[in-house]
């Protein structure tokens, strides 16, 4: 799928998207780019009788236009009551229509969002582009039968039309030609099944990325976890045939090198069975996308490599299957962390968390990192709290979860601040360790992230995120498609190009 930009000249497209406030119909109609190229439509019953509901669309045959064959109005109701959700719906409920029709080519009429949204259009624009991408992805690569039945909708191209250059909208562009790379390459990962995607082949890919962007790229493996004193990683790895092991990626501009960079650190557990404490059965086959936070970093660190912000940053990304053979470590056990600190499994289906403190032991010591923001699909009960669209944010910095919330939110991946007060960490004390890997089944997703803190120093600004809700949608909902979502990329790039990382780690 590709974008392209046109000016002035227009090739024509199959389908033309026009989105419409209620009682604006006559606003958009004295636009001179629309009585250039529709003024047709002006005379046509189904534009006067459409009454721009919010969330309605109609489609139609432009009979007699050179622009376009399919007219797609799209509603966006009051004004007065329209929000960011909104336009999300209403972008993906017009490339639905678009797909409907068949048309490989789609029309976005920049001049159009201009009128529509004046104080903040080259937004509006990106997030119906990134829509139309994210709405456009599919993995098919698995499938023999019925291929060719199933190639029809719009596959090849969304085309922007204006009316004369614009740079902001250039940069538009490539921002949303360099995500697509990042978050269609994260989809995939996530997407594959867990025979194809193992921890070794999950490295592989990340060293890919390092090898295409010029970033440095280090693999720690379990020998060498095991000779570093990664008692936690190791405990849960060992227990696989596929073994596991770290990628690490640094991006790393000329001039960036004393500043303390931003680490990423993704979870990575590319099949999850509970291990020992063994999960239902049922829906076990979702869980080849609890890899789905080492995905998203992998993600992230390539679209930073596309667009070569002048920061440095770092991505971490430990990868295990968690597996129930003679070799994997029990409940009782206790495990000796990087950090020195000793953690009593209570159970081995809250493995993600023990991977990931060693992970972030290694960050803290290797790179003194300005700020640590990890990623997970870490506890189910995440999705008991906020549901299956919002990631809950937490950390020892309420100024970073704060940014985190508004950069998710400029991009659509909602958030929502959860509290680490000391009192949850009651229910962690352990007899004969430290603390342990559980507490009780009160405030789940709390404790998985007051488990973290234990790791992070007071110098390195922290945030964890758990994506367990919105990593995965079981049906398509706003601007993203149905399966894997890549939840957390966008933000993250937003994070790099918006914060200035000073060297000595202030904002």
């Amino acid at each position: 799928m590709e974008i392209d930009y046109q000016v002035q000249t227009y090739s024509g497209v199959d389908g033309l998207i026009v989105p419409v406030f209620e009682g604006e119909k006559e606003k958009i109609e004295n636009l001179a780019w629309f009585r250039r190229n529709l003024a047709w439509l002006a005379d046509m019953s189904f534009w006067r009788e459409f009454k721009c509901k919010k969330g309605k669309a109609l489609a139609s045959f432009a009979p007699g236009s050179s622009l376009c064959k399919i007219i797609i109005l799209v509603g966006l109701g009051e004004k007065s009551k329209f929000d960011s959700d909104a336009w999300y719906s209403a972008c993906a409920e017009s490339f639905k229509q678009a797909k409907q029709y068949e048309c490989s080519t789609v029309g976005v009429p920049f001049p159009i969002i201009y009128s529509l949204f004046e104080e903040n259009p080259h937004w509006y624009l990106r997030e119906m582009l990134f829509t139309g991408v994210s709405a456009l992805y599919e993995y098919k690569e698995l499938k023999t039968m019925d291929t060719e039945d199933e190639d029809n909708g719009v596959r090849q191209q969304i085309v922007l039309l204006d009316q004369e250059p614009d740079g902001a909208v250039a940069d538009v562009l490539a921002y949303i030609k360099s995500v697509k790379n990042g978050l269609y390459h994260a989809r995939d990962l996530i997407t594959r099944p867990s025979n194809e995607i193992t921890p070794t082949t999950f490295a592989e890919e990340a060293r890919k990325v390092a090898d295409t962007y010029g970033m440095r790229w280090n693999l720690i493996s379990l020998e060498q976890a095991k000779e570093m004193g990664m008692g936690a990683f190791v405990a849960v790895a060992q227990g696989s045939q596929n073994g596991g092991c770290i990628s690490i990626l640094e991006y790393c501009p000329v001039g960036c090198e004393s500043e303390r960079p931003l680490v990423l650190v993704g979870k990575g557990i590319t099949f999850d069975t509970g291990g020992i404490s063994l999960k239902p059965a049922q829906n076990m086959e979702q869980m080849k996308h609890d890899m789905a936070g080492a995905a998203a970093v992998l993600g992230a660190m390539e679209v930073i490599g596309i667009l070569k912000p002048p920061r440095r940053v770092v991505g971490i990304m430990p990868c295990a299957e968690n597996m129930p053979d003679g070799k994997a470590y029990r409940p009782g056990d206790v495990v000796k962390t990087l950090s020195g600190k000793t953690v009593e499994v209570i159970s081995t289906d809250a493995e993600g968390r023990l991977i990931l403190c060693d992970a972030i032991t290694y960050g803290i010591k290797n790179y003194n990192p300005a700020v640590l923001v990890d990623i997970a699909t870490l506890t189910g009960a995440c999705i008991i709290a906020l549901g299956d669209r919002v990631a809950g944010v937490m950390g020892n910095d309420d100024e970073l979860v704060s940014k985190l919330c508004d950069l998710g939110a400029k991009v659509g991946e909602k958030m929502w601040p959860l509290p680490l007060w000391d009192f949850f960490f009651e229910d962690m004390k352990s007899d004969i360790a430290d603390f342990k890997n559980v507490g009780n089944r009160k405030a789940g997703t709390i404790v998985g992230g007051m488990f973290l803190k234990q790791f992070v120093e007071d110098s390195v600004k922290w945030a964890h995120i758990d994506i367990a809700g919105p990593a995965w949608a079981d049906k398509p909902w706003f601007q993203m498609p149905k399966g894997a979502t890549g939840f957390g990329i966008r933000t993250f790039v937003e994070m790099v190009k918006s914060w200035n990382l000073k060297p000595d780690g202030a904002n």
